[in-house]
């Protein structure tokens, strides 16, 4: 049965739509900017802004058909939907050349005239020039490829990668190929390279993407506890045992993606169940005796060395070669500076769309963070992006306003040099205290994790493993 007007809105007011309606253009991170039937802007939202490069005042009360004249986007499918009068979605191409994928929705009157034009925008440039650099002629000969639609269903993914560099780009065209064929993988890399979000491009990319994706921290439990989170127990199995039973991350995942992150933890009883799924499919729950049979790819990552963990004998040579089928390695940040400051600016701007603010980096700052070793890769950039925006008073980011470590005040303070402990060890106390005056601000582990872009495991982690006294009050 059909919902009614009054069913669909509930008991909501009429000034109750006028605010939720602030609300969304005020928050979305799509554009979105209204037009009335004659064409003439009359509503845009901040995202709309960052995306067209544009000040609201620069087009509000003007008509789109100017705006196309004077370059500012190209085509206008606000002037489509007038013509045709239903939805209409094209790419635009604005005129710093991003490509925009524009959904223009009529909106009639009582007498079915439009009187206005809703246009919701999305940046694809991303993934447009992704789709493009993956297909060299080498590709293309043995028949591989994937539609633009294809790198749209992973859009989120997508938003903050940056292939500027040889590196990474073979390390994209690696994993999309990967994503096609169900085998096991291991992506390694320094903490913070973005494994994650490799991961879970993989994923949406693959044909599992419609099921569930799992992932497990394996260094953030207990190894007490880790066999059960991830095959599950039966009821009364041990000691605070779920009194029903419980199904571990493996059945959660059936048919979908298990991502366990720092592969490496695991003790050497579970690698051994672990080994016996990838070969059966099939495991049995802890205090189980039956056996459980299911579809699910696994997907690992770590930064340890785990060639050398094999050779101590820490981890099972059986199971790294079951795993390390197609090994993807993801480069340093240090190793990829080409695309340190479109990082930076991404970063910026997405920050800037969060406080609403409009900070930049001047020149010399630009020229710090290009030169900086980033230790912790591109969450460390991520993280003090964030910070220089939230706290940068004005709109320039100086190179004053940047860390003591990147501008070199540190070492204009002292005669001695720093030993490579002694570096990481700062390093450390940085984001240690970024963590504490993130928890502060949000008032609890679980919002300032999500605040500073880390799981809460690995905040909770990282706070429990300082030993600063100065840090720790």
């Amino acid at each position: 049965m059909k919902n009614t007007d009054n069913e669909l809105r509930h008991n909501l007011q009429s000034q109750d739509f006028g605010l939720i309606f602030d609300a969304i253009m005020a928050h979305s991170r799509d554009g979105l900017f209204v037009v009335d039937r004659s064409g003439t802007v009359v509503m845009v939202n901040r995202a709309t802004e960052m995306m067209f490069d544009f000040k609201a005042a620069d087009i509000l009360g003007r008509n789109v058909r100017n705006l196309v004249t004077e370059g500012f986007y190209n085509p206008s499918v606000s002037l489509i939907v007038i013509r045709k009068k239903t939805a209409v979605s094209l790419i635009q191409t604005t005129r710093h050349g991003k490509k925009i994928l524009s959904t223009g929705i009529p909106i009639f009157d009582d007498k079915k005239n439009i009187k206005y034009v809703l246009v919701n925008d999305r940046d694809i440039s991303l993934i447009n020039s992704l789709a493009e650099s993956l297909y060299p002629e080498d590709l293309q000969e043995d028949g591989f490829h994937m539609d633009l639609s294809d790198f749209g269903v992973a859009a989120t993914e997508l938003q903050g990668l940056v292939i500027k560099s040889p590196a990474m780009e073979k390390v994209i065209r690696t994993a999309v190929r990967a994503a096609r064929f169900d085998i096991p993988l291991i992506i390694t890399g320094e903490s913070g390279v973005g494994k994650t979000m490799i991961v879970k491009l993989i994923h949406q990319l693959s044909e599992r993407r419609n099921h569930p994706f799992a992932d497990l921290n394996c260094g953030a439990i207990t190894e007490s506890l880790i066999e059960s989170e991830l095959f599950g127990h039966e009821k009364g199995a041990f000691t605070g045992a779920s009194a029903a039973g419980k199904k571990g991350l493996f059945e959660m995942a059936d048919k979908g993606t298990l991502f366990l992150d720092e592969i490496g933890e695991i003790p050497l009883a579970v690698q051994v169940k672990l080994l016996k799924f990838l070969e059966k499919k099939e495991f049995m729950r802890v205090g189980g005796t039956r056996t459980v049979s299911i579809d699910t790819r696994i997907i690992a990552a770590t930064n340890r060395d785990l060639e050398a963990m094999v050779s101590q004998g820490r981890f099972r040579s059986d199971l790294y070669f079951r795993l390390n089928v197609v090994p993807i390695e993801i480069p340093s940040l240090r190793e990829r500076k080409e695309e340190i400051l479109s990082l930076a600016h991404f970063f910026l701007e997405k920050f800037n769309k969060e406080f609403k603010t409009y900070k930049g980096l001047s020149a010399a700052a630009e020229n710090v963070l290009q030169e900086y070793a980033f230790p912790g890769n591109v969450r460390e950039l991520e993280n003090i992006m964030q910070r220089l925006v939230a706290m940068t008073e004005g709109n320039t980011i100086q190179v004053r306003h940047l860390p003591d470590m990147m501008s070199g005040k540190e070492k204009s303070e002292s005669k001695t040099v720093s030993s490579p402990r002694d570096y990481q060890e700062k390093i450390s106390d940085f984001e240690i205290k970024m963590i504490m005056d993130a928890v502060k601000k949000y008032g609890s582990q679980r919002k300032a994790a999500k605040a500073l872009g880390i799981s809460q495991s690995t905040l909770s982690r990282k706070l429990k493993n300082t030993t600063s006294p100065h840090i720790i009050h």
